[in-house]
């Protein structure tokens, strides 16, 4: 019996060290687990209390202080997708051009094919930045001498492209200004805007005392923007040009950095607008809105409200009465005056920036607007420039070669700077081996025009032979306009721009004549006072004129010839043909 009760006691003392073992097994996760959810409770309330105090003091920012960081932390994202896009572009050219002989036909297939995604990708991210990556693509789109004709092609979409901007934009940007809202201002104010770019939208309104104006607001944050935008373009074009040399393109921004800055500013818009004005004043047939300076500051510009038809809008011009020969002697006489003579240049004349009007004569008359981008060439630039025109004209090799020297042309560069900036093909000088140079494929209307038909039926070695010339030309031209003084640049775009104008016109008026004539105004005037010396400039001017006669005539001659043989079916029309320039073939 005892053993059985011993036994027992055993077996209840055991029950009972199971049941206090369990219980504490137990207690351990429950006190785990219980300060795992003190944890997790405090940092619920911790992620909204910060959330609510960030907010809070978000709330009780100015206007300005919060875009400040709205700025700091959109450049952030800007930069990311920026240096994305720039990784993505090298690798792509790098395994794309891998192991392929710069030169052969496939090196050239590939290349293009590469340029064009590169193209895309540059054009996507421009469009999602916005602001000045925008206005620097359109900078991109104005050298097309210098760059792929891929990049020209698909960032032209750029030229129509302005930023998404909320209504409330300019009432703030008006409260900042000038310290009350737009409509606080004006007697009236049309909220949509009646044109869009880059770097503002234009308005259309009426004064308290009843005059029409247009009124120009800058996007609100864009001077915020610019050093942080500008700092990222530099360095990512400044990696693209160490890992690719060849397409090193930061010197094209350092060209266009200071003339953004100037746009920023509409204060200094307006004075440009006004030395134009005085400038040109002696031209009846040209106008320069005026500008209302009691509603102007440096991100607001009111002037004048002219209602014209834009230059490009050739049917619309016709059918109002307005004569395209008209429209654009006068387009080309007036950047003349400013290129050869007043120094003082509007560099970016497109065609939304030319409107076309009735003058008191009933005639056309050009208003110009948006000088928030010019460029000041000293004489000495004017100077060479000129008598490089005339050199041009008189065929005299000695005064290209002299004059493109002073401009910063190397000797052997002098013809091609002067047929890029003649637009017209230059025969090499007397002795030289060049007779049939790649020049006249491109610049010279004798012979078969190259386009793709007939290059397509070349032999294999010409084709060899002209696209081997073509990137030779391609990488002089390059480092042609490198070289040259940066004022000129802009220059470039400017004659490249309205050229554009008038051949979408028709070409009904040579421009070549028209600046050649305004470029040797007064260059065979003697200083000298004699009788001899009155003579003999008196002579020069006439072989000048008598020359410029002549190769306008057998320019004619040409052309009429041309188009009676394609009328008679002896020649087959190839005008609607793709035309092969340099960029194509490179």
């Amino acid at each position: 019996m005892i053993p059985f009760i011993k036994m027992t006691s055993r077996i209840k003392n055991f029950k009972i060290l199971y049941k206090v073992y369990s219980s504490q097994m137990q207690t351990i996760p429950e006190k785990k687990l219980s300060i795992g959810k003190t944890k997790l409770r405090i940092l619920k309330y911790g992620i909204v209390l910060a959330t609510c105090g960030i907010t809070t003091y978000y709330f009780s920012l100015s206007n300005q202080e919060k875009r400040f960081y709205k700025v700091t932390f959109s450049g952030i994202a800007h930069f990311i997708r920026s240096s994305s896009i720039c990784a993505i572009i090298s690798l792509d050219y790098w395994w794309s051009l891998k192991g392929l002989n710069e030169g052969t036909e496939e090196y050239e297939n590939r290349i293009n094919e590469t340029h064009q995604r590169a193209a895309n990708l540059i054009l996507q991210g421009c469009l999602k930045n916005g602001g000045l990556y925008i206005k620097f693509g359109q900078g991109l789109v104005s050298m097309d001498h210098v760059l792929p004709k891929e990049f020209i092609s698909t960032l032209k979409v750029l030229q129509d492209k302005c930023l998404t901007r909320s209504k409330g934009e300019v009432k703030q940007l008006f409260i900042e200004d000038f310290g009350k809202a737009h409509t606080d201002i004006f007697k009236s104010f049309d909220e949509e805007p009646i044109a869009a770019a880059s770097l503002a939208q234009v308005f259309k309104a009426e004064t308290k005392d009843g005059m029409k104006v247009a009124v120009k607001a800058q996007y609100i944050d864009l001077q915020d923007r610019y050093i942080g935008d500008i700092a990222t373009i530099q360095c990512l074009l400044r990696l693209a040009g160490f890992l690719f040399p060849k397409f090193n393109f930061e010197w094209i921004l350092v060209e266009l950095k200071d003339t953004l800055k100037q746009e920023l500013d509409f204060l200094h818009e307006g004075k440009n607008s006004e030395q134009c004005a005085k400038e040109l004043e002696h031209f009846p047939f040209v106008y320069i809105p005026k500008i209302n300076w009691d509603l102007s500051s440096k991100r607001i510009l009111t002037a004048e409200f002219i209602d014209g038809i834009k230059i490009n809008e050739k049917e619309k011009l016709v059918q109002n009465g307005f004569t395209l020969a008209d429209i654009d002697y006068k387009l080309f006489k007036i950047f003349s005056e400013q290129i050869f003579h007043t120094g003082f240049v509007h560099a970016d004349p497109h065609p939304g920036n030319v409107l076309v009007r009735h003058g008191v004569d009933n005639k056309a008359q050009l208003v110009l607007l948006d000088h928030g981008l010019y460029e000041f060439m000293p004489f000495s630039i004017r100077h060479s420039l000129c008598n490089l025109w005339k050199s041009i004209v008189l065929n005299d090799h000695y005064g290209m070669k002299k004059y493109a020297l002073e401009l910063g042309v190397e000797e052997r560069d002098y013809r091609l700077f002067c047929i890029a900036i003649a637009q017209r093909y230059i025969s090499s000088p007397p002795g030289s081996e060049e007779k049939n140079d790649v020049f006249q494929l491109f610049f010279t209307s004798k012979g078969p025009q190259m386009t793709s038909r007939v290059f397509k039926n070349l032999s294999g070695d010409e084709k060899e032979q002209i696209r081997l010339k073509i990137i030779a030309i391609h990488d002089r031209s390059i480092a042609v306009f490198k070289a040259i003084p940066s004022k000129l640049m802009l220059i470039t775009r400017n004659i490249n721009t309205i050229r554009s104008i008038a051949r979408n016109h028709g070409d009904p008026v040579d421009r070549y004549t028209i600046m050649a004539r305004s470029a040797v105004q007064g260059a065979f005037v003697s200083g000298k006072s004699g009788l001899l010396s009155k003579i003999a400039g008196l002579r020069s001017r006439i072989y000048f004129e008598i020359k410029l006669w002549w190769d306008g005539l057998q320019l004619w001659l040409l052309k009429t010839t041309i188009n009676s043989m394609i009328s008679l079916g002896f020649m087959a029309d190839v005008s609607q043909e793709k035309k092969i320039d340099f960029l194509s073939l490179h």
